[in-house]
């Protein structure tokens, strides 16, 4: 009898500890939010602060550089994301992360300050800003990460700093008012679908660091004229010029061994091609559509 009513004792008192604990976590998380005015912030290890919602309604927004007097490092997920009636943001000297989604959808952003401290800006951080027509890259960032500038269709230029060394996957996909892109020589990887649909892009400069060409990486690039794939390359991705139907010429380099599935697929204004001997294997329907070839 006594053993039954220390084990219903015990029982108790674990269900009592299981019902204070969330407790105290939930004052914990509270103790750690701060709010100043229109700002929702928590405090991070390093006693910095991470913006995580604004709660405003204006147009021209300036980020503060510091909240209660503790500086601001971080800008958080999704904290700016749909807000379609945003037009100028100015990030100050000193937030380090951009976290992903922090600006995407907004879609009457024209005019966007990142200052040099930024060393990472998050997956679709300014996918579908269709209204930002150029944006500087700060020159720590070394990764422009996946879908970061998806669908910014009224980009008309882009400044990709010495250092980046990685494009990520669809990363400037549908920047359809893209006129020319230059790649710096620290690069050295091309992501899939990376400036798939980039449909005014006229000029792209791929610099002999790259050794990967990804999959459709420039698809769908229908003003593309000619390009020359520099000798650091070894494998041409599948699609990767798919259905650039402004393309005359290209020049293959003797590193090629590889050229992918659909490679240069409806390439319709494609004339003339030369394979190297080094090339040994060539994927299905690389040329389909290639009406033009003689």
């Amino acid at each position: 009898m006594k053993i039954k009513k220390r084990i219903c004792l015990i029982a108790i008192i674990l269900m009592m500890t299981a019902l204070l604990i969330p407790a105290v976590c939930k004052n914990e998380i509270v103790k750690a939010a701060e709010q100043t005015g229109d700002w929702r912030c928590t405090e991070l290890d390093d006693g910095t602060v991470r913006i995580y919602n604004y709660v405003g309604s204006e147009t021209e927004v300036i980020i503060p550089a510091e909240i209660n007097g503790k500086r601001v490092t971080v800008i958080g997920y999704g904290v700016f994301a749909d807000r379609t009636n945003l037009t100028s943001i100015e990030i100050p000297e000193g937030v380090t992360s951009i976290e992903a989604r922090a600006f995407s959808g907004c879609t009457g952003l024209t005019s966007i300050k990142i200052p040099t401290t930024v060393m990472s800006i998050g997956e679709w951080a300014f996918a579908d800003c269709s209204g930002l027509t150029s944006i500087k890259i700060p020159s720590g960032l070394t990764i422009i990460n996946d879908y970061t500038f998806n669908y910014c269709a009224g980009l008309i230029s882009i400044e990709i700093p010495t250092g980046v060394t990685s494009i990520g996957k669809a990363a400037f996909t549908g920047c359809t008012s893209l006129t020319s892109v230059k790649i710096p020589a620290s690069v050295t990887k091309i992501g899939a679908y990376a400036f798939r649909s980039c449909s005014s892009l006229t000029n792209v400069k791929i610099p002999t660091s790259v050794t990967n060409i990804g999959e459709e990486a420039f698809s769908d690039c229908s003003s593309l004229t000619s390009i020359k794939i520099p000798t650091s390359v070894t494998k041409i991705g599948a699609g990767a010029f798919s259905m650039c139907r402004g393309l005359t010429s290209i020049e293959i380099p003797t590193s090629v061994t590889s050229i992918g599935d659909s490679a240069f697929s409806w390439c319709t204004s494609l004339t003339s091609i030369e394979i190297p001997t080094s090339v040994t294997s060539i994927g299905d329907s690389a040329f389909y559509r290639c009406t033009s070839l003689t």
